[in-house]
């Protein structure tokens, strides 16, 4: 690695990362220019090209990967649904109790966002300790759909933070339990209305449920070893 370059270090499974970054990107630019159904596509979009990013890079490797993909997250997953709240709810730095408790979940988030990227990166468990931050970002745009008071919205935001930073372990979304989740995805950017209904609900089954599944799996697992 001496000597060389930033961008000689890339390889074909990292533009699938970089995809994720930009479409985090983007959804902010979209966020702040009102477009704030766009800017849910595009967080759903990076979701999409971070799934695929992880599909590559255990084919085909990467000596950079684990780093761009923490970078890519951080925008796509923690910034850009912070900022389309911000935008959505009209928050600003005007000292009420709307904005300072609006602005305080936000930073909750991010925080929480930051510690469990990092969390995952120096783990080596065959799951997510805590709640991950593309599952994250979209309980927050399909939360957002809903249009909920201020309130509402923040209690969301301390309470993803919150699971985010946790113990508490998810499963990784593979193989066949994959399709139905890039379905709904799918289907929600295409269609969105009453499929932002059915992502909620996926989300909230895989947040309640998700645990139970890799404890389940953990004890069988040690039985089957005994």
């Amino acid at each position: 690695m001496k000597n060389r370059s930033a961008a000689s270090l890339l390889s074909f499974a990292d533009s699938f990362t970089i995809v994720n970054g930009l479409m985090g990107l983007f959804s902010i630019f979209l966020a702040v220019s009102g477009e704030m159904v766009w800017a849910s596509s595009f967080i759903m979009l990076a979701v999409l090209a971070d799934g695929l990013d992880g599909i590559v890079a255990r084919k085909l490797g990467s000596e950079i990967g684990k780093y761009m993909d923490e970078f890519s997250d951080m925008v796509s997953f923690c910034m850009a649904p912070l900022v389309a709240v911000y935008v959505f709810y009209s928050t600003s730095f005007v000292v009420t109790t709307e904005n300072i408790t609006l602005l305080f979940s936000c930073g909750i988030f991010l925080i929480g966002g930051m510690l469990h990227l990092i969390r995952y990166h120096i783990g080596n468990e065959g799951y997510f300790v805590g709640l991950t931050t593309p599952a994250a970002a979209m309980t927050v745009i399909s939360a957002i759909y809903f249009s909920p008071p201020w309130w509402v919205i923040s209690l969301v935001l301390f309470i993803l933070s919150v699971i985010m930073m946790s113990s508490i372990p998810y499963p990784k979304i593979e193989g066949i339990l994959s399709i139905p989740a890039v379905a709904v995805i799918l289907l929600t950017v295409a269609f969105g209305n009453e499929f932002y209904i059915l992502l909620f609900a996926g989300i909230v089954l895989y947040t309640t449920i998700g645990p139970f599944h890799v404890i389940y799996k953990s004890r069988k697992s040690e039985v089957g070893q005994r």
